[in-house]
Parts: C-alpha cells; structure tokens; sequence
C-alpha cells in the first residue's frame, strides 16, 4: 500500500501545475540514479534532457547523491527536487510526485544513501547555515519498468523523461 504524499500525474502541463503548487523556486534539480541498469537512469537522463534556466540548478548526482551535498546546499534554492525511479505500484513510465517526509515509505534502492536521509540532511544544513534558510524538498519519481543491466531506458521511462522535461521546462518558465 502506498503511503499518503503521494501525486500522480498524466501529462507533462498536469505536472508543471503540480510543481508550481508544490516546489519554490530557483530549485535545484538532482538526478539520481545508474544510467547503466536501465530505468534507474532515469534521472541523470531528466537533467540532460534540460536546458538552461535561472530556475533550475540541475545537479548529475547518478548513485552518489551525497557526494554533492555541499553544492546543493551552497546552490540556496529554496526548493530541492529529487529525480529518481522509484516502485510506486504504478504502471510503467507513471510519474509521481512524493513529499520528503514520505521518501522513507517509498523503495528506492539502488542508492547507498536513502533518499529521505538526504533530504532531512539538505534541510538541516540549510537552516544551520549563516542564512538559515528553509528548504522545501520533493521527489519526482517514475515507476520503472525493468533495473536490469541495461544502458538504456525503457520505452515508457524514455517518455517519463520527455514529459518530465517540458514540465520542468514550463515550472522554469512561468511567471
């Protein structure tokens, strides 16, 4: 059973909304995940699927998210999106978006550090900090369809990748 926090979205204009709703920004953008077992690609693929914006502060982080806690961090976006596959229970190629407090209830884990670890750490430091800043953090997440060792996504993941680029393109663009 999923938990709660949980929103699913259909199309690319439904996600932008959600984020708009959901994520302040600038935010950072953090694309999670090994490009060589499958659709755990995922979300380095979303940050190369971006182009550049004010907005968005996109980081490449593939398996070792803590390795860039202190850029993200030093980035100040008061917002931070974590990209990654996740099991949602869903359809393959299905995007949600997940609260941080949520990411201990979801299984993502092909990473050494757990996702909500990493954002309880983003939020910490962000507030201990000389600015003391609040961060809002979030996971855009894709049900995959296959983690098998494969260096490329699956059908429906590639699409979850294109229409999570135009949502990200339009939450950048937006007044």
């Amino acid at each position: 059973m999923l938990p709660t926090g949980i929103r699913f979205y259909d199309s690319a204009d439904a996600l932008a909304r959600g984020l708009l709703a959901a994520l302040p920004r600038p935010a950072a953008i953090v694309g999670v995940g090994n490009p060589l077992v499958g659709d755990d690609g995922f979300g380095p693929a979303v940050v190369a699927a971006l182009g550049p914006s004010p907005m968005l502060r996109p980081f490449d982080v593939r398996g070792v998210p803590e390795s860039f806690l202190g850029p993200i961090v030093a980035s100040a976006c008061p917002g931070v999106l974590f990209v990654d596959a996740a099991d949602l229970g869903a359809a393959p190629g299905r995007l949600a978006l997940v609260e941080a407090d949520r990411l201990a209830e979801i299984d993502v884990s092909t990473h050494v550090v757990s996702l909500a670890l990493m954002a309880e750490a983003v939020r910490r430091l962000a507030r201990e900090g000389p600015a003391g800043r609040d961060v809002r953090c979030l996971l855009l997440a894709v049900q995959p369809e296959s983690l098998t060792e494969a260096d490329r996504l699956s059908p429906p993941v590639a699409d979850a990748v294109v229409r999570a680029a135009e949502a990200l393109a339009a939450f950048a663009a937006a007044p």
